[in-house]
C-alpha cells in the first residue's frame, strides 16, 4: 500500500511538472502571438496612414490639376489681354471714334472678367524691389532718386494664377549711379593713370 501511495504521489508530482512544463510553454506561446499580435496591428496602422496619405495626396493633385489645368490657354490669351490694353491706350490718345473705343473697351472688361473668374490676377511692380521669382528685367537705368534694384516702370504685366505666377513681369529697374573719374578728381579730368 505504501508503494502505491508512493507511486500515486510520484505521479502527482510528475504530473504537476508536466502541468507546470506546459503552462510555461503556453505562456511562451501566448507572448509571441501577443507579439506577433502587436507586429500585425503596427502593420496595420501604418498601411492605414499610408492609405490616408495617398489619398489626402491625390486629391491635393486633383485640385491642383483642376485649378491650373487652363494655365496653357490662359498664357496663350494674354498677348491678346496686352494688345487691347495697348489698343486701348493709343486710341485714346487719338481721333477715334468713341463708340469703337467704347466697344473695343466693352470686349476687353468682358474678357478680363472671364480670366479673372478663372483665377487670373495681375500683380502690380512699379516701386517694389526687384524679385527674381516675380520679374525680368529687361533694363536697368541708373537714378538717385530710387534705391538699386527698384522697379521704375513695367513693360508687360505680369500674372499670377491663383497664387501661382504664371507670367513673370517685364520691369526696368533703377540701378547704382556709377561715379565717373572726373568726380573723384574734383573735375579735373584727369585719370588715375597719370
Amino acid at each position: 500500500m505504501l508503494s502505491k501511495k508512493k507511486e500515486r504521489e510520484g505521479k502527482k508530482k510528475e504530473h504537476e511538472k508536466n502541468t507546470e512544463a506546459m503552462i510555461e510553454q503556453l505562456k511562451s506561446e501566448l507572448k509571441n502571438a501577443l507579439e506577433e499580435v502587436k507586429e500585425y496591428r503596427d502593420k496595420y496602422l501604418r498601411t492605414l496612414a499610408e492609405m490616408d496619405n495617398q489619398r489626402k495626396r491625390m486629391i491635393r493633385e486633383r485640385d491642383d490639376f483642376q485649378k491650373y489645368a487652363n494655365e496653357k490657354l490662359i498664357l496663350s490669351i494674354l498677348p491678346v489681354v496686352d494688345n487691347f490694353e495697348r489698343a486701348i491706350n493709343a486710341d485714346e490718345n487719338s481721333n477715334t471714334d468713341k463708340k469703337i473705343l467704347d466697344g473695343v473697351k466693352l470686349i476687353f472688361k468682358q474678357l478680363k472678367g472671364i480670366l479673372e473668374k478663372e483665377g487670373l490676377k495681375p500683380f502690380e511692380s512699379v516701386g517694389q524691389k526687384f524679385d527674381p521669382y516675380k520679374h525680368e528685367a529687361f533694363l536697368a537705368i541708373e537714378s538717385k532718386e530710387h534705391e538699386p534694384s527698384t522697379i521704375l516702370e513695367e513693360i508687360e504685366k505680369g500674372y499670377l494664377l491663383d497664387d501661382k505666377i504664371i507670367r513673370p513681369a517685364k520691369v526696368t529697374v533703377s540701378k547704382q549711379r556709377e561715379e565717373k573719374e572726373d568726380d573723384e578728381n574734383g573735375g579735373q579730368g584727369k585719370s588715375n593713370r597719370d
